[in-house]
């Protein structure tokens, strides 16, 4: 898979994929990650990207429709991809979650356009095929949601988790609604014990509790 993101701070990107299993997901060439950033295609020497907003009453500026677009065209080309995705970070009615990350694996070129200041110019939306939030809160900017975003989606690509049984039982996989309690030694911390079940070594009663204990993230430690 191929990763692309649109933004003024490709470093903030590069910064993200230099440790853990997407540093070696990326080295591995199990995804290729690019940056491009808009101000390349600014076309006056101040690399402008945002002006002011038409019609007044914002607290910043706007990101232009023109340095944007053409950033999407260098990463996609003049004839998008059928396997290629061009989603925009920012308030949207479609919010991020694993369905989505699974549906999106299927994709072989996602592109992510990282807004900021006060937003983008809602021209921009005729270019991109998906508009997404990861939540009713604000972030300085796009690159944040869509990091995100692709760690959710990568670390679902075979090969990237070495124990990818483990996706299927965790939060929000296909086994369970909401992951199970996890413990580990000690068997009693302050008071606090494992559940006797989980050292019995009993594995169906073992995932009965699990199953029964999914649907709550409360840890339900005994002492």
């Amino acid at each position: 898979m191929k990763v692309t993101f649109i933004t003024i701070f490709p470093g903030l990107v590069e910064d993200f994929f230099k440790e853990g299993l997407l540093a070696r997901a990326r080295r591995t060439g199990k995804v290729k990650v690019e940056t491009i950033n808009p101000r390349d295609f600014a076309g006056d020497k101040h690399n402008t990207v945002d002006d002011l907003p038409y019609g007044g009453g914002l607290a910043g500026n706007v990101m232009k429709v023109g340095p944007l677009v053409a950033a999407i065209r260098k990463a996609t080309g003049r004839r998008k991809a059928k396997n290629c995705r061009v989603i925009l970070l920012g308030p949207a009615k479609q919010v991020f979650g694993q369905k989505v990350a699974r549906k999106l694996t299927k994709y072989s070129h996602l592109v992510f356009v990282c807004g900021r200041y006060e937003g983008v110019d809602a021209r921009v939306d005729k270019y991109v095929d998906m508009k997404m939030s990861i939540g009713e809160f604000v972030v300085m900017g796009g690159e944040v949601a869509a990091l995100a975003m692709t760690e959710a989606i990568v670390r679902l690509l075979p090969g990237v988790i070495g124990n990818e049984v483990s996706l299927e039982e965790e939060s929000y996989g296909s086994a369970f609604k909401l992951e199970y309690p996890h413990y580990t030694r000690p068997e009693v911390f302050e008071g606090y014990r494992v559940p006797r079940v989980l050292l019995s070594g009993n594995h169906k009663k073992i995932e009965q509790w699990r199953r029964k204990n999914s649907p709550s993230t409360k840890q339900t430690g005994n002492r």
